[in-house]
């Protein structure tokens, strides 16, 4: 995304100050329909409907209905969702004209405090229960009041995302998208051959793929499936690349990448670099045949739905597959770092109130709701009663259907079909509590149930009593994927909650990275479709030398002294 000049920015905040200021004293409106300015559903005619700006296009754009829409209601507000674009996004920062609440791109954070467009959460959070009475979360609050306020100590805005992730409860993919995932039962068709390196790995998916070449329905399948609609600030399709082997992608628009289970960083334009060799792997896997063709043109939502509907081999770029249809392999010597815990959240996006909302009240009911753990209960599992059901003793189990449903091979609860016709679907866009937040909900035996059904007990079992998982158990050798890696894993490392520390680029540094994520992105994609060595390298080549053109070498030192004084002051806290 292109980002906007600060100072031309505040410029305009000055602007769009007045405008409000004038509005407010009787001037007219000409926002639009369902923004901040709109006083639609009232106290005198129920819950007020109030706007929200998503943190990306992963949420579908509208008023909410559905059994989400009654239970927003119930929490006091309805929600009017905004669709995303990068385009948006500036024009909304660029106008002052805001949502009721939004998601704040970090760089542009401290103007919109400056520009006194947020509103100061401090003076509210009495009316946030949820928000002011959890740990983890009070930690991500002081950590915004001190490094995300524009310098004031005050709360414009709190990190997503706070605290333990479902899979400190869980050994069914216990280590998340930090795994290399095959489709174990065509592995086994043919023969679960040993995979010794990568190269390896291209030749038993094409073994795979001719197994199955596609699925019982005629669907096509392929060896791997890429998309591009990720590639926001780096070349996106490195992510899994990166995570299989104990890397973490943060630092791409920087062209570092960061190796999390050693605790290094290192420049992508050296030809040992992962990257490098991502790209390389990549290529490969395209030049034998492997490739979806139309990886260049899939969306997220296209590639998503090709890999959960098992059409993958093996699951790459910036999307895993699951359990049960997709289970670990480890290549030896490989390396996965997996931390289940994060102690300040997400801070590149922190969520905000428009200091002109009209609707106070509801705004800070939908921020509270987003720290409770058993509002993402509800809203990504369904109503009590259907997926899950809770019993007068205060605790939670899945039901017959539910139950059922995994046991069919499902590896989420999207898909299900309530009792009065309506389809779970995916609500992709954060919580201040993560999804292995304990709820209020006991288990029968003495525990508490997390907020997301993949950390309850039933679900670990009902994926490892799979003729999949007994097969996988047999072929591996091994009782779980944690076993299996043995030395090779690692929860920590000193590179963790560093990223939470750094500094922003200044406009004309953020100038250069943006022109140099522009040529990485096409000259990655290039490379990946290349047909031979020779153009490969001559792509290569073209691209360090663009990059270094765009003084590549100076943001690259200047990011690693950064991260090294955000390192130090992690060690001071």
């Amino acid at each position: 995304m292109k980002k906007i000049s600060r100072r031309n920015f505040l410029k305009t905040c000055a602007i769009a100050g007045s405008a409000a200021a004038l509005t407010a004293c009787g001037g007219s409106s000409s926002t639009t329909s369902g923004s901040a300015g709109n006083t639609s559903g009232s106290a005198s005619s129920g819950p007020q409907t109030i706007t929200f700006y998503p943190r990306d296009a992963n949420v579908s754009s509208g008023l909410v209905g559905g059994f989400k829409g009654e239970y927003f209601a119930s929490r006091g507000f309805n929600l009017d969702i905004w669709a995303y674009s990068d385009e948006k996004t500036n024009a909304i920062l660029a106008s002052g004209d805001l949502p009721d609440v939004m998601f704040i791109p970090e760089q542009s954070l401290d103007i919109m405090v400056q520009g006194g467009m947020l509103l100061n959460l401090d003076d509210y959070l009495d009316q946030m229960p949820h928000v002011n009475s959890s740990e983890k979360i009070e930690k991500s609050l002081n950590f915004a009041r001190k490094f995300k306020s524009a310098g004031t100590g005050g709360l414009y805005g709190i990190p997503c995302e706070c605290g333990d992730t479902y899979v400190k409860y869980s050994w069914i993919n216990s280590t998340e998208r930090n795994a290399l995932r095959l489709r174990w039962d065509t592995y086994e068709e043919i023969g679960a051959p040993e995979i010794k390196d990568f190269d390896d790995l291209i030749d038993v998916m094409e073994q795979m793929q001719k197994a199955r070449p596609t699925a019982e329905d005629g669907t096509p399948c392929f060896g791997t499936i890429l998309n591009n609609g990720s590639d926001s600030s780096f070349w996106a399709c490195m992510v899994l690349w990166y995570r299989w082997q104990g890397y973490f992608e943060h630092q791409l628009p920087y062209l570092l990448e960061a190796d999390m289970y050693n605790g290094e960083y290192h420049s992508i334009l050296d030809k040992d670099s992962l990257y490098y060799k991502g790209l390389k792997w990549y290529n490969k896997v395209y030049r034998r045949g492997l490739m979806d063709p139309d990886s260049i043109n899939n969306d997220r939502p296209t590639q998503k739905v090709k890999v959960d509907g098992g059409y993958a081999q093996i699951p790459s770029g910036y999307l895993p597959g699951w359990a049960p249809t997709y289970l670990e392999y480890h290549i030896p010597g490989t390396k996965v770092f997996y931390a289940p815990v994060t102690t300040y959240g997400d801070s590149r996006y922190l969520i905000g109130i428009n200091a002109n909302t009209k609707n106070v009240e509801a705004c800070l009911a939908y921020l509270d709701m987003l720290a409770d753990p058993e509002a993402y209960l509800n809203i990504i599992q369904g109503p009590d009663g259907e997926f899950w059901y809770s019993d007068d003793q205060g605790n939670a189990y899945l039901t017959e259907a539910g139950t059922k449903w995994f046991e069919d091979g499902h590896n989420d609860s999207s898909g299900f079909t309530l009792s009065n016709g309506e389809t779970l679907e995916m609500w992709n866009s954060p919580f201040l509590a993560r999804n292995g937040t304990l709820t209020r909900f006991g288990d029968g035996k003495g525990g508490y149930r997390t907020a997301s059904i993949l950390g309850w007990t039933e679900f670990s079992e009902i994926g490892t009593s799979s003729k999949v998982f007994d097969q996988w158990r047999a072929t591996t050798g091994h009782e779980n994927w944690k076993e299996w890696l043995g030395d090779d894993y690692s929860g920590e490392s000193p590179l963790q909650d560093v990223f939470s520390f750094t500094s922003l680029p200044d406009d004309n540094m953020q100038l250069m990275i943006d022109a140099i994520k522009d040529k990485v992105t096409t000259a990655s994609w290039k490379m990946v479709y290349s047909s031979s060595d020779s153009e490969f390298d001559t792509l290569w080549d073209q691209m360090v030398a663009d990059c270094n053109g765009l003084d590549a070498n100076s943001i690259m030192e200047w990011r690693l002294a950064d991260l090294e004084n955000a390192k130090q002051i992690r060690d001071s806290l």
